[in-house]
């Protein structure tokens, strides 16, 4: 089974591979910010610090909210806040290896 670790509470919890992160964490108890639960509205925007390789590809919904996403955070926090990051939204992002996140407050 994957492992997950959150980097800013500093839990890992194993989930079932193929799972969607955010629903596999709620199971456990664990809870990400979260809006729509549906891909739209971004709430759920996450950080994958490492093991981006281990998520299943974005889907359409989910590459469309991340593009706005990204655009809005070009205007608001300047593109140099991008550098680094691989944005996806937990709850659209399924889970196939081991990964670290970092929810992203949504500002």
């Amino acid at each position: 089974m994957p492992r997950v670790s959150i980097q800013d509470t500093q839990q890992t919890v194993e989930i079932p591979s193929d799972a969607i992160l955010y629903d596999a964490l709620a199971d456990l108890g664990v809870e990400l910010p979260h809006g729509c639960l549906s891909g739209s509205c971004g709430a759920c925007r996450i950080d994958v610090i490492s093991g981006a390789d281990k998520l299943a590809p974005a889907g359409v919904i989910e590459q469309n909210t991340i593009e706005a996403i990204c655009e809005e955070y070009r205007q608001t926090r300047g593109p140099e806040f991008l550098q680094g990051k691989n944005i996806r939204l937990s709850c659209r992002a399924k889970v196939c290896g081991d990964i670290t996140v970092l929810p992203l407050a949504r500002k």
